[in-house]
């Protein structure tokens, strides 16, 4: 949920759900009965993989066009996920957590 957090207002936005979208179409996760999502790891890299193919072909023949079509199709929310969205806001759950780590946090300096 951290690469959507900021919507699909702004192009960035856009991109995460292109990004999100295509995962998700791929097999690389998916959402269980209980609501909740689970990782699917050897889809996971055949998608990133997949959707670097697609972003490099796109760039490569300056298929601006195709570009314009995948950010119609994939760069917005679908309802589902809104909701589960949503559900987060309602419930106070945070969405910019933050991982201390380091050398510091290990008391090494």
């Amino acid at each position: 949920m951290l690469l959507i957090r900021f919507g699909a207002s702004s192009a960035h936005g856009q991109a995460n759900m292109i990004c999100f979208n295509y995962l998700a179409e791929n097999g690389a996760f998916e959402k269980t009965a209980n609501g909740r999502y689970k990782v699917n790891v050897a889809q996971m890299e055949k998608a990133m993989n997949g959707l670097s193919a697609l972003i490099l072909k796109l760039q490569g023949n300056g298929d601006y066009a195709g570009v314009k079509k995948l950010y119609a199709e994939q760069g917005t929310i679908h309802a589902d996920l809104q909701k589960d969205l949503d559900k987060l806001k309602a419930h106070n759950i945070p969405v910019d957590v933050v991982f201390e780590q380091g050398p510091k946090m290990l008391g090494l300096k």
